[in-house]
């Protein structure tokens, strides 16, 4: 045979072997590209079992991908101009995925079985150990996710309509584990320091009262001082509303800030601090607040609410008060938001019984009780219906919790807003009662689209028989005891216009303000006992390709919305 013959006769097998070990590595890339969202899914629900199993199947895949795309033939392969693209391409997202089952995943699965694990938890507090391997493990992968993306990202396009679209589709799921696992190692950055890790921490925790509507969610009542030191919670302070009552502070948000709640004054009243649904600003008042009390420094603070406390009793069990009386999911929102108001004429006494609560509430949620991951799942859900909100006095934690979505922030940054808050105007507690249904429609995404917003307020109080204390104060006992005054205020996107506002088909001429970019229109609308308010927003909505977020105030009663017309995502 020729030199030339031998020459060609060695093209042709190395082609063929590359056409063959190229089917088989697409086969084992398809697998893997099926099993990533899997996965995904799997460790965000955390099924860690479910992906200990995918993730060795994808591993295995992944590695005999590695294998059969390199040697001499793929090397030089890949290497021709134009005919080479598509090997290039292929390699790189077998490496990737390579990389990512050998030396990411198992330090993530034996990570999620970690921090799930009751282990985490030691009577009233966390121990950090695993919590600081854990940042060393998501640092390392971190790096290597954000390799292996970037490695399939600047793959070259391939001329292969099916190589092109399996880097596009790899190249979409890579990015995803990235964030999955970035937005895990920005919570652990952000745990430790929180969790006293080098310093002690105090915090002010605000448990607000939605029978009484404040703008972030209800009035804040009873409240706890904490401290946290190497992961130890400890229970300073167990307070009602009375120690910061006429408690000035004095604090600066702004020109807008001043306009819109001048005549609150959220800064000289406790009762009034959270009158705006932006959590930094009622989380800083209260740190004033308890600092001008005692000089005491806050360094964060949390809020919740009742229907929080009860998806955490569900998890953990109830708490059992000194008097033998249990206080658990079924009973907590009744027994702090209705029942005391029944059960006690005396204010002090019922301040008092508050006040036993949270004592007991607390020692059962630190006590070590229920399962740690169904114990996150429900604090999770409660951050998701902003019913657990966050504030720290440290920027980069702060920066953190706002990235992560639990820090109760409300701006105009992120894109299309729109929602309804309510403050209660009457003293009452009628807002126990209170329905709410919405409705947003957008026509376009353009900058000619409007939009209308509507709410349908249901005051279901009785028109009888609550206890003087549940109703409203602002009026003469008498037949209109029980209905209810509410501020309304429609919070739109920024740079939209408010055209009109009616109420019940009656155009109302509203207050028209500014908060954190976002545009604000607020009436007042009374709702009778039993009766409905409807009110409807139209309004130009500026240009934008993002999906309207909502702004869903926590009540006793949750809001039911609903979102039609143009989707701008």
């Amino acid at each position: 045979m020729s030199a030339v013959g031998g020459c060609a006769a060695i093209v042709l097998v190395a082609a063929a072997w590359i056409l063959v070990t190229g089917l088989l590595a697409r086969a084992q890339l398809n697998h893997v590209k099926k099993e990533l969202p899997q996965l995904r899914t799997a460790l965000a629900g955390g099924d860690v079992a479910k992906a200990r199993a995918i993730s060795g199947d994808l591993a295995k895949r992944a590695q005999r991908a590695h294998q059969l795309t390199t040697g001499p033939a793929w090397s030089v392969g890949a290497k021709i101009p134009v005919i080479g693209t598509p090997l290039q391409t292929v390699r790189s997202i077998a490496t990737a995925s390579d990389d990512i089952g050998r030396r990411a995943l198992p330090g993530l699965l034996d990570l999620a079985d970690t921090l799930t694990s009751t282990a985490l938890r030691h009577g009233s507090g966390i121990d950090l150990r695993p919590i600081v391997s854990a940042e060393r493990t998501l640092t390392a992968a971190t790096s290597t996710v954000t390799d292996a993306a970037a490695t399939v990202r600047n793959a070259p396009a391939s001329w292969l309509p099916f190589v092109s679209s399996g880097r596009d589709a790899a190249t979409k799921s890579l990015d995803k584990l990235q964030n999955q696992v970035t937005d895990a190692a920005r919570a652990v950055h952000t745990l430790l320091p929180m969790l006293g890790q080098s310093k002690p921490q105090r915090y002010f925790v605000g448990l607000q009262n939605e029978g009484q509507a404040r703008g972030l969610g209800g009035l804040p009542g009873a409240f706890a001082i904490v401290t946290v030191y190497q992961g130890k919670l400890t229970f300073t302070h167990f307070e009602n509303d009375d120690t910061l009552k006429h408690l000035g502070v004095d604090l600066d948000f702004g020109a807008d800030f001043a306009k819109m709640y001048q005549r609150a004054a959220p800064t000289q009243s406790y009762g009034n601090s959270n009158f705006s649904p932006h959590f930094p600003y009622a989380a800083q008042i209260w740190a004033a607040m308890w600092q001008k009390k005692t000089g005491e420094h806050i360094d964060g603070a949390l809020a919740l609410d009742p229907t929080a406390l009860s998806y955490l009793l569900n998890v953990t069990g109830p708490a059992t008060l000194p008097t033998g009386q249990r206080v658990g999911s079924g009973n907590v929102v009744s027994l702090t938001q209705k029942d005391q108001y029944r059960f006690f004429s005396d204010d002090k006494a019922r301040k008092a019984y508050l006040i036993e609560i949270a004592d007991g509430v607390s020692h059962q949620l630190l006590g070590g009780h229920g399962d740690t991951k169904r114990l996150l799942r429900a604090a999770a859900k409660a951050a998701d219906q902003r019913r657990l909100v966050l504030w720290s006095a440290d920027a980069a934690v702060q920066a953190n919790l706002v990235r992560a979505g639990f820090a109760g922030v409300v701006d105009g940054q992120g894109g299309p807003v729109s929602g309804f808050v309510v403050n209660n105007l009457t003293g009452s507690k009628l807002d126990y009662y209170l329905g709410r249904t919405m409705t947003y429609h957008r026509t376009g995404c353009g900058s000619a689209s409007t939009a209308s917003a509507t709410i349908s307020l249901t005051n279901g109080a009785p028109k009888s028989g609550l206890p003087s204390y549940v109703t409203r104060h602002d009026i003469p006992p008498g037949p209109r005891a029980n209905d209810n005054r509410l501020l309304l205020t429609y919070y739109a996107s920024a740079g939209a216009t408010v055209r009109s506002v009616r109420v019940d088909g009656k155009t109302l001429t509203p207050v028209i303000g500014r908060e954190n970019h976002l545009v604000t229109a607020t009436v007042v609308v009374e709702i009778p006992a039993g009766g409905t308010k409807t009110v409807t927003v139209a309004l130009d909505e500026p240009a934008s390709s993002h999906a309207v977020q909502l702004l869903e105030q926590p009540l006793v009663q949750p809001i039911r919305a609903t979102v039609t017309g143009a989707h701008c995502d």
